[in-house]
């Protein structure tokens, strides 16, 4: 294991605190993030550019939730989860046949994939917990085909009062005990790391056109929507 991967893992054991519990949560959390409006977006962007065997990539595939959707609706695809965290990795075992899981750190992937061979590509709640998404945007500008799509839905940055707003902790109760309140400003920072701007941006200068963006949650997430040009 390189040093690196070793750093990312840790960074996101102490993000995450309890590796079962957050595993949970995806879980119970998949849903709200992949729900009508999503999949009526996966309809209108994705569908008519899938070729007739796919290759649909998803990032931070956490427990392997979303291949098994993806094959459920197209089992003529290859899907593929890329995940480092080892407590991810455990729960996304036992796979169906045509779902596979790379272990990559997403800072510098170098993903074990031909040049322009993934039809689209999904990134659900992974750019924010990460120091800089850049190589992980060229990597995808890299394997995607031209005319690929990139979804991104993740958390974006909105002001401290209606961050704390949606929080169950007392930030300014006395009795709230230190810890926590350093957890929540943790995550604060983490969660407000770019903007929908910043998002498109990077986008825009990896060699990608941006065919939507939409601030969700009043403001609080971005859904974005990008074309390999």
């Amino acid at each position: 294991m390189s040093h690196k991967l070793q750093q990312t893992q840790d960074m996101l054991a102490k993000h995450h605190r309890d590796g079962e519990a957050f595993v949970q949560l995806m879980k119970d959390t998949y849903t709200g993030r992949f729900n009508e409006d999503f999949w009526a977006l996966w309809n209108t962007h994705i569908v008519p550019i899938l070729s007739e065997s796919p290759v649909i990539l998803d990032l931070g595939t956490g427990p392997g939730t979303f291949l098994r959707d993806v094959h459920e609706r197209h089992p003529e695809a290859r899907a593929i989860g890329v995940e480092c965290a080892e407590y991810m990795l455990e729960a996304a075992s036992n796979l169906p046949e045509g779902c596979d899981i790379i272990t990559a750190d997403l800072h510098d992937p170098h993903l074990a994939l031909a040049d322009n061979s993934v039809d689209a590509v999904v990134a659900s709640v992974v750019l924010h917990e990460m120091h800089q998404p850049v190589r992980t945007l060229q990597e995808m500008q890299r394997c995607l085909k031209p005319g690929g799509i990139f979804y991104i839905m993740d958390w974006v940055r909105a002001p401290l009062a209606q961050y704390l707003a949606n929080s169950e902790l007392a930030a300014f109760d006395r009795q709230t005990p230190e810890n926590a309140l350093e957890d929540l400003f943790i995550h604060f920072i983490e969660h407000n790391r770019f903007s929908i701007d910043d998002l498109a941006f990077m986008l825009e200068n990896t060699g990608f056109c941006v065919l939507e963006k939409t601030l969700l949650k009043e403001g609080r997430m971005a859904r974005l929507v990008a074309e390999k040009k």
